[in-house]
């Protein structure tokens, strides 16, 4: 202990004193009878509507009176940006109220301890939340994105996901859902045609592309609370008609990006900012059918050709991680076809994947050449490049796998979902059946999987427009050498197959 003895200065304290005027005060009767008051409110226009307080199972009616000359509150304040920031920040401490502890959990405020003794790996899913739009109910989930730059921001695209009738075809929508706000969207895009894409740019992460059903591709600001898009297609300067399936944005050599985008009839339009408000289009691939006997899956292709179908339909696009100019395109007749965006109007190869269409090809985090596809040949495959036949197959209940995905924390982990539950896989323990399977109770079919951002989230949309972002409970700890793990589970996958593990051995290192 040491003991030290300071000065400080006096502070000095000064009382002040105000004269005010004295406030007068008087009391006022009146009567009102209920005559008066009845008199009063038949005068009124009264307006009756309901609002849903939970999807679309309760509703509450309200009832407005106003009088002639008076202006609507209801329009007034729709149309005050001041009273839309208060309401959205009361919202938030609302929702902060009930959703509290789970948007902790969102955040990983609290880790799950490596050394706790009763640690289980149960690969659980913990429904934190659901994104649900009352008026948006019966619009398939077609697409999502998260936000490079904050993982907090979730876009959304509502629209059609595959048969749908020409009822459900007219109208879509963009929403963007922060974690803060789980009850309401903090940007909301209408339009007249349903939208099937959504993208948020990596070098400017408020910029949001958005693909619609009627072949229009369009680019937001979502820093803008309100107004028309910053740039958008037109049929005068671009071709492009069809649904669009995927959009990517795609680093340039003068350091811009330009946006590629899968059309349903095998078009890959790209479209470039240009001063003004119009994106200029130009087709920079078009598929054809393939015809006889190619690489990959031997698989005899017909050699019936017909005029109107020499085209088969883009399905998904992927942008390779390390080389810029190279992208993959999944069909409908499951071929993938390797392209450069050098190279305008041919492709650089092809590959039989599936048997069916293919529905997602995702590279791994830890590994440029180690890619998957799912499709709807009830498989999942995983691939390595220059080698032309799988060295991994999953499947599940003979279903096929709507969407797959590779964590990024966790290099042997991956999540796949079916029309009816989602499932995770760990090829370092067992691949003849998922490590965990979660359904939810609803009968919608379930769209489209994704991890967030820092890999211990997942969010899974259905055909009914909901979104459930849920939580990884009990999982692995992800391991220090990322790569060497994944290898070593592939090496121990293929020492049943001789051939394909010394083809393996042979392309040596294969990570970043």
């Amino acid at each position: 202990m040491i003991h030290a003895e300071a000065q400080t200065s006096t502070i000095l304290y000064k009382t002040k004193a105000a004269n005010t005027d004295r406030i007068k005060k008087i009391d006022q009767s009146s009567f009102v009878s209920n005559y008066d008051m009845w008199d009063t409110y038949a005068d009124l226009e009264a307006s009756t509507k309901e609002i849903s307080l939970d999807g679309e199972d309760k509703t509450v009616e309200i009832t407005t009176f106003t009088k002639d000359g008076m202006e609507n509150p209801d329009q007034f304040l729709s149309t005050n940006k001041n009273f839309k920031k208060s309401a959205m920040v009361i919202e938030r401490l609302l929702a902060g109220n009930i959703f509290g502890d789970r948007q902790k959990r969102f955040r990983n405020f609290k880790l799950p301890d490596p050394y706790d003794k009763d640690v289980k790996y149960l690969y659980r899913l913990d429904t934190l939340w659901v994104y649900k739009v009352p008026e948006l109910y019966g619009k398939a989930v077609a697409g999502a994105s998260w936000c490079t730059r904050n993982g907090d921001l979730l876009a959304v695209a509502y629209g059609v996901y595959g048969f749908t009738n020409h009822e459900h075809r007219k109208l879509g929508c963009v929403c963007v859902w922060s974690i803060k706000n789980p009850v309401n969207p903090e940007r909301r895009y209408v339009y007249t045609a349903p939208v099937t894409a959504v993208r948020f740019s990596k070098k400017s992460p408020q910029l949001l592309a958005i693909g619609l059903y009627d072949g229009r591709v369009e680019i937001r600001d979502i820093t803008l609370e309100e107004g028309p898009p910053i740039a958008k297609s037109d049929r005068k300067t671009s071709p492009g008609f069809e649904p669009v399936m995927q959009i990517e944005w795609v680093d340039t050599t003068d350091d811009k990006e330009v946006i590629l985008a899968a059309m349903l009839d095998g078009t890959i339009m790209k479209y470039t900012m240009i001063t003004g408000v119009h994106l200029l289009g130009q087709i920079q691939m078009t598929l054809d059918r393939v015809e006889g006997v190619v690489e990959g899956l031997a698989i005899a292709k017909k050699k019936t050709f017909l005029e109107a179908d020499r085209h088969p339909q883009a399905l998904c696009l992927k942008m390779h991680p390390s080389r810029k100019e190279a992208y993959f395109v999944g069909t409908d007749e499951g071929c993938l076809h390797r392209c450069s965006i050098y190279f305008s109007h041919q492709h650089t190869g092809v590959m039989q994947a599936h048997q069916g269409g293919i529905y997602a090809i995702e590279y791994s985090p830890w590994s440029p050449k180690i890619f998957l596809t799912c499709g709807a040949d009830w498989k999942l495959r995983i691939w390595v490049e220059n080698i032309f036949e799988p060295i991994l197959e999953l499947s599940h209940h003979q279903e096929p796998f709507q969407c797959a995905m590779w964590s990024p924390i966790h290099s042997t982990i991956l999540a796949t979902c079916t029309r009816n539950s989602v499932q995770l896989w760990d090829l370092r323990r067992k691949n003849m059946k998922p490590a965990s399977e979660h359904s939810f109770d609803s009968t919608s079919t379930l769209t489209i999987i994704k991890f967030s951002n820092c890999g211990r989230s997942i969010i899974v949309g259905d055909s009914a427009g909901k979104v459930h972002v849920c939580a990884l409970e009990d999982m692995p700890f992800p391991p220090h050498f990322q790569y060497d793990e994944l290898e070593a589970a592939l090496n121990r996958i293929l020492e049943a197959n001789e051939n394909l593990h010394k083809q393996f051995q042979e392309l040596g290192y294969l990570g970043y």
